[in-house]
């Protein structure tokens, strides 16, 4: 960021970065450009955003005609407390991931190519539901085919990407084909790789259980678990993004919540000693009981 850049211009890059959508990333960058000084210092700046405009527009466009020519079809609607989206290339192994973490059941085969559309399953951790998606398999030049821009507008909608990895066959290769092709759609994203067959590439192989935990770590999110007075806990937790406080609690499981909280007893990592009594800035770890009490 450049010198005396202001709180408008963080403001309306932290938008950029959260934005799902190109529509809104465009908004975003037009937000910044109009925030950023205009002296010799931040021309360098100016123009990179000008340029970021410029590459969103025109994958707007491209996702307009796709539109037009019926990918729309591929569109998914959110679900659960987060979205994970598989990607690889063909045979390895995205399918048998996706039926094995979640309720999916997508068809697998030998021959390449099995999967023509997104397929989708619901993975509980923990009692938390976490959408996974499976798109097909990523091939050069992904943008340009009929159904890629839709396909890559599905990858865009998620909140974390999982590269799948056959271990069998070249791995920076399989890598940076991916890379690529997310970068040419514009998609930038936090992104782990993994493999599942055990072999000499250690370092990627992770076992489902493993896998569970690394996607929970990255999505950034805590669990938290409620109770009313007097009662134990429910047994399914809230999922609330880390650092969200008592505040945040108290606005997801109810906007009158906000008017009406006189305080909450707390029990978990971040309360001093148990039932500990707090406001709506006390700060939330993973699995905190939380007992909040109305006026």
């Amino acid at each position: 960021m450049p010198v005396n850049a202001g709180v408008e211009y963080g403001l309306a890059e932290k938008k950029f970065n959260e934005a799902a959508s190109v529509q809104d990333k465009i908004k975003a960058l037009n937000e910044m450009l109009s925030t950023v000084p205009k002296h010799k210092s931040s021309e360098n700046l100016r123009n990179e955003i000008k340029q970021k405009i410029s590459r969103y527009k025109l994958l707007s466009e491209k996702e307009k005609t796709a539109s037009k020519k019926g990918s729309s079809k591929f569109s998914v609607k959110k679900e659960g407390a987060a979205s994970v989206c598989l990607v690889g290339i063909t045979n390895s192994g995205k399918s048998t991931i996706l039926n094995k973490l979640t309720n999916a059941k997508a068809d697998i085969a030998p021959y390449e190519y099995t999967t023509t559309k997104p397929e989708i399953g619901i993975m509980d951790y923990k009692g938390i539901n976490i959408q996974i998606i499976e798109i097909p398999a990523l091939t050069e030049n992904f943008m340009e085919r009929s159904d890629g821009p839709g396909l890559l507008g599905v990858v865009r909608m998620s909140d974390l990407i999982v590269i799948v990895l056959d271990l069998d066959r070249n791995i920076h290769e399989q890598i940076t084909l991916i890379h690529r092709e997310l970068e040419r759609a514009v998609i930038k994203k936090k992104i782990i790789a993994i493999g599942t067959k055990e072999n000499k590439n250690k370092e990627f192989f992770v076992t489902l259980d493993k896998l569970k935990e690394e996607i929970w770590n990255s999505l950034g999110l805590i669990k938290v678990f409620t109770k009313q007075q007097g009662k134990a806990p429910e047994k399914k937790p809230v999922a609330l993004k880390r650092g969200n406080k008592i505040r945040d609690l108290a606005k997801h499981i109810h906007k009158d919540f906000l008017k009406k909280f006189d305080f909450a007893r707390i029990w978990g990592k971040s309360a001093k000693h148990p039932a500990q009594r707090v406001g709506m800035g006390h700060m939330l770890e993973d699995n905190d009981i939380v007992e909040i009490h109305l006026k």
